[in-house]
């Protein structure tokens, strides 16, 4: 109990907050502040009716040396509903948008993935400090639910983020590498050989640190790494 946050210590108390306020005060849309129907959660039909699914891979990476990463996806156009949609899942702890978002675009979101299953799914991993501070991994729901429609498992321990990295919004595409240098380890003694992976994260800006992950798990011996993230400032139309 001594050396546990005291942000952490009041999750429970916000949570119950929010259920108190949601009976008393009917629920808005996390993104318009509009009454939400009755049956609707967290974002009401015509928000999630006005992402703007992109729909096709990703190619344009910022990273000054080899890149690792065979293929990747943005799914959604990075305008103010995906923005604030990423805000909510790092500071309010508000979990249940995503899936909601995923659910609705399901068909569409699988038909770009390959056909060929990956083996394992992995969530970029948090430092320790960062996940104490926020409770989850952002992305961690969404891991779950690419992997249950892919025949594909989560496994979240097989590699770490062993290092606290500053943040890198401010620093190149050298400086971003430098700054990870070293960030993840595997742990134990996992058997990657001739694995297929997905990495999954919520914004790519330059590539580097799911890039630098994908390095690390091709020299464990992986045959393919793929990234899938939400979104990404590069191909943004906003």
């Amino acid at each position: 109990m001594r050396n546990t946050p005291i942000k952490q210590l009041f999750y429970p108390f916000a949570f119950l907050t929010r259920a108190i306020i949601d009976l008393v005060y009917p629920p808005l849309c996390l993104l318009c502040e509009v009454r939400l129907a009755e049956g609707q959660e967290q974002i009401c039909q015509p928000c999630l009716s006005s992402f703007v699914l992109l729909g096709k891979p990703h190619t344009e990476f910022s990273v000054p040396h080899d890149l690792y990463i065979h293929q990747a996806w943005a799914l959604f156009d990075f305008d103010e509903n995906v923005k604030n949609l990423i805000h909510h899942l790092k500071y309010s702890q508000r979990r249940k948008p995503i899936l909601r978002l995923l659910d609705h675009f399901e068909k569409s979101i699988l038909k770009q993935l390959p056909s060929e299953p990956y083996d394992l799914v992995l969530p970029i991993p948090l430092h320790p400090r960062k996940l104490r501070e926020r409770g989850y991994n952002q992305v961690e729901d969404m891991a779950r639910w690419l992997a249950s429609r892919m025949g594909a498992r989560v496994d979240q321990k097989i590699v770490v983020r062993s290092r606290y990295t500053q943040t890198q919004t401010k620093l190149n595409a050298l400086e971003r590498q430098k700054n990870l240098a070293g960030a993840f380890r595997i742990q134990g003694s996992p058997d990657l050989h001739n694995k297929r992976i997905l990495l999954v994260d919520d914004v790519l800006t330059t590539g580097a640190t799911s890039n630098t992950l994908a390095q690390v798990l091709e020299e464990q011996g992986c045959s393919q790494i793929d990234l899938l993230t939400l979104s990404t400032p590069r191909l943004s139309h906003a």
